[in-house]
């Protein structure tokens, strides 16, 4: 998914007037990209840039009336702020003094205090803060502070379909197969990248699995969205053709166009069009653990036929990758425009000096372990969870002793595409196998969530991670912070939804202030998209909600009008520019202010579906799941 290329044509929202050969600085590329400018159009006011000269930040679209409500307000006094609520008549309904001050927060060099005022629980709108005399933008107090704007988020993926795309060129010529998929297009490029379909279709199932009542939960509105099952089995199409007659191994990307100046395809006559890139193992356990998983679906909806289909692919996936040596792609065995990702982007890829390190390595100081053992264990748990629910007692005693001895085994760390542990940990926690013992991974989800909770602590309300780590320095000789990687708010919306299995854990133990704190925890990673962050800016397409004062009118995508509501965009990036003209300089700004304030800055502004299906779940569990939770907090004190 990761794009360093504008593209040469915007098809809505912005005019592409030039393009621009330029040479590809990161060392995923050896290229050319089109470099753009915008129209002489004035941007709009609800995402100039100048909304951060306000300062408050608070979550635009509002908030719950139980829920532990904080907003941050930008200033470098000492001492104490007096705060005000004024309701939709200007009248003052709550007021106090926050004491609760942040010098100079390292993630974005603000000084603030946070304003608490959680105790007041009217349900209203137009709501605002005043404090020195100045106004925060309006917001709602309500059990639903979303409204339709929860099923736009869904809505993302029926926006985003392609049909009927034909593939018959190759990179380098390795395969002479011609194959048309459906899919959902993936990010900015329009591609098919069957790791991150992956990641999004887990998204789904682990939210169906959690909720079976969410099926319908969006079909029920009038934009004429499917059941999320029948999203997944859209989702399954493209998945189920990755790997081709003959051979063992999937595609890693389905390029939907290549381009001699940039994002070429190999070897391919014409060297531009759509492009096959080569097969390789990550990809091939991802159709592993994907349709494993969907042959659960399939079983509970009844559906014999795909039932039976899906978990043979699944389970020959499983085996075809075991089988053979690991295969790990290089950026030069994918082709097309944008999408290299390796399976370990902390090791395999160096920004400076612009070179590669082995693909498949992972750095680690185990040789046993290396950038696959995260994908072999999701597989194999998919897989096992499948053969329980399907009852085939002989698979299923297999493939539990190859999931309880492996290394991976109730991991729970941050996720992503890169790392997929804590996926497969969930998906047991949701579906609770018999015979397996699930106290270990109870204890590992708790432990994260408390780790989560006292981020939070630190700065902006909203952080859930070490905003000082230095995980992601691993010998890359670039000592830049890079703590909010590509893709910062999906990081943060997948953090919270441990956080939420957290809760969901507390809840059913009647422990319900712990609940409720976990709960909170979630809410604020959503305040924080919403509009609580250094940018002062809701971080998802809402032109029909003029109410959420400040939100992000332009994203890259070549696909679907920033008209659309729901689409999110990746976030705040310091990992790398990738060239991107709109971004400020490389490390010149704190983490989270590495944002493309004008423009449809690629490297911040880029959609992606595991984005949009991070996002889901956690607006699901604000608006359904978390009032009950909050609502027992409070009764049971």
């Amino acid at each position: 998914m990761l794009n360093p290329f504008a593209h040469l044509q915007r098809l809505f929202s912005l005019n592409f007037v030039a393009a621009i050969a330029a040479t590809c600085s990161l060392g995923l590329f050896v290229c050319a990209f089109g470099a753009y400018a915008e129209n002489e159009k004035p941007l709009d006011p609800r995402d100039d840039g100048s909304q951060i000269n306000n300062l408050f930040r608070i979550n635009y679209a509002g908030y719950l009336p139980q829920q532990e409500k904080i907003a941050v307000y930008l200033s470098a006094d000492k001492g104490a702020k007096k705060w005000q609520l004024l309701n939709n008549t200007g009248k003052v309904v709550a007021k106090g003094k926050s004491r609760d001050r942040r010098v100079g927060d390292y993630a974005s060099g603000d000084s603030f205090f946070l304003i608490d005022f959680s105790r007041y629980q009217i349900e209203g709108d137009n709501y605002s803060l005043r404090i020195d005399g100045k106004t925060s933008p309006s917001f709602s107090i309500s059990n639903d502070p979303y409204g339709q704007l929860k099923y736009e988020f869904f809505d993302y993926f029926k926006d985003h379909r392609r049909a009927g795309d034909k593939f018959d060129r190759a990179v380098n010529n390795w395969s002479t197969h011609s194959v048309t998929l459906d899919f959902i297009a993936d990010a900015g490029d329009q591609g098919y990248y069957t790791v991150n379909a992956a990641e999004a279709q887990w998204s789904l199932i682990n939210l169906l699995e959690t909720y079976p009542e969410v099926n319908t939960y969006y079909s029920r509105n009038s934009l004429g969205m499917a059941t999320v099952y029948n999203e997944l089995r859209y989702f399954s199409r493209a998945m189920e053709k990755t790997i081709f007659p003959g051979e063992t191994l999937a595609v890693a990307k389905f390029a939907t166009f290549s381009n001699t100046t940039w994002g070429r395809c190999p070897g391919a006559a014409g060297d531009s069009g759509p492009c096959i890139s080569l097969p390789e193992t990550k990809a091939t356990y991802a159709v592993a653990r994907t349709l494993a998983a969907m042959a659960r679906l399939h079983a509970n909806f009844g559906n014999h036929d795909e039932q039976q289909k899906h978990y043979q692919l699944a389970k020959t996936a499983l085996r075809n990758a075991e089988k053979q040596d690991p295969v790990c792609l290089d950026w030069t065995a994918f082709g097309g425009e944008g999408g290299y990702y390796p399976n370990n982007d902390n090791y395999g890829l160096w920004r400076d000096p612009r070179s590669h390190r082995d693909p498949c390595a992972s750095g680690s100081a185990d040789p046993k372990d290396n950038n696959l053992n995260d994908d072999h264990y999701a597989a194999l748990v998919e897989l096992y969870i499948a053969a329980d629910k399907l009852g085939l007692k002989a698979d299923k005693q297999v493939l539990q002793q190859q999931v309880e001895t492996h290394p991976h085994h109730l991991r729970v760390d941050k996720f992503f595409f890169g790392a997929v542990s804590t996926e497969a940990t969930l998906s047991l926690l949701s579906n609770r196998p018999a015979g397996m013992d699930l106290t270990g991974a109870e204890q590992a989800v708790f432990a994260y969530a408390d780790n989560v909770r006292d981020y939070q602590k630190v700065g902006y309300p909203g952080v859930t991670f070490d905003v000082k780590s230095d995980e992601w320095k691993t010998g890359d000789k670039d000592d830049i912070d890079t703590n909010f990687r590509w893709g910062s708010n999906r990081m943060q919306l997948n953090d919270a939804r441990i956080v939420m299995a957290a809760a969901e854990l507390a809840f059913a133990q009647n422990k319900f202030k712990l609940a409720a704190a976990y709960t909170n925890a979630v809410l604020r990673v959503l305040d924080q998209i919403s509009g609580t962050n250094a940018v002062a800016l809701a971080m998802y397409t809402s032109d029909d909600y003029p109410h959420i004062e400040h939100a992000v009118t332009r994203t890259h995508d070549g696909l679907v009008a920033d008209t659309e509501n729901g689409k999110m965009v990746l976030g705040a990036n310091n990992w790398t520019n990738a060239n991107d003209p709109f971004m400020p300089a490389f490390g010149s700004m704190p983490g989270m202010k590495m944002f493309a304030l004008t423009g449809t800055g690629w490297s911040s502004r880029e959609i992606a579906i595991d984005a949009n299906a991070a996002l889901v779940p956690v607006a699901y569990f604000a608006t359904e799941v978390a009032p009950k939770i909050l609502a027992a907090a409070h009764y049971n004190q």
